[in-house]
């Protein structure tokens, strides 16, 4: 009984060597992918699941984001989502109950979870996956803001904070909502006061407002001569 005992001990104590081992791993991976940009490290797919091998790969990891996600989801007193305009909505990742509107775009930013069935099957759904508390190149962000559909658009990570915080800032910088990231951020914060961007985030969107900027500045310059033309 007692060697059983011994055994049975050893074995448990392998099992938590091997998890802590694999665990320890995974964010070795996470932290090389943070630095490389690679946001579909875990094998999400632009149907909103993800991988098998992500799942195999990234298992440790993956529990234990699912399981703080549903600990912060209760214990934080935030509504599932807030409008922010009539065109704009941001929160977090819903429950298959929680989605009771329609959309013209519903915007999963996450790169860590696979969406509920219900919200993958409504037609509006796109996945544009970005690691959690990472940030896209200025040029995809703008690319993927300018791919969304005319009308109202519900834009989530997980809790509704960082990763969609940027991109909500995108759309109203875009759309000319606000005419800088930080007059933004305070339409966000006015809604959804938890809304925050690290420094990755911060210098993703600054540089994809200058890049409006200029834009805006080189339409003005074409059109200029234009009007100057029709004048005389």
């Amino acid at each position: 009984m007692l060697n059983m005992s011994f055994v049975g001990l050893g074995t448990f104590e392998r099992v938590w060597f091997f998890a802590i081992v694999w665990l320890g791993c995974d964010l070795v991976v996470l932290g090389i992918a943070h630095t490389c940009g690679a946001h579909r490290v875990f094998g999400k797919r632009p149907d909103g699941l993800v991988a098998l091998w992500g799942w195999f790969v990234f298992l440790p990891l993956l529990l234990g984001t699912h399981a703080i996600w549903h600990i912060v989801r209760m214990a934080i007193r935030e509504p599932a989502y807030n409008v922010v305009s009539e065109n704009l909505v941001i929160g977090r990742r819903l429950l298959p109950f929680e989605v009771d509107e329609e959309f013209a775009n519903y915007v999963d930013l996450t790169a860590e979870f696979a969406e509920p069935r219900a919200v993958r099957r409504l037609p509006a759904y796109t996945c544009f996956p970005i690691l959690d508390g990472s940030a896209p190149t200025p040029s995809a962000l703008g690319g993927f803001v300018s791919s969304l559909r005319p009308g109202k658009t519900f834009v989530h990570c997980a809790q509704g904070h960082g990763r969609a915080g940027l991109f909500a800032l995108a759309v109203l910088l875009k759309s000319g909502a606000a005419r800088t990231a930080e007059e933004g951020l305070v339409k966000l914060r006015s809604v959804r006061p938890r809304v925050g961007l690290t420094a990755a985030q911060r210098q993703c969107i600054e540089q994809y407002a200058n890049y409006l900027r200029l834009e805006e500045s080189l339409s003005d310059s074409n059109l200029q001569p234009a009007v100057v033309g029709k004048i005389k």
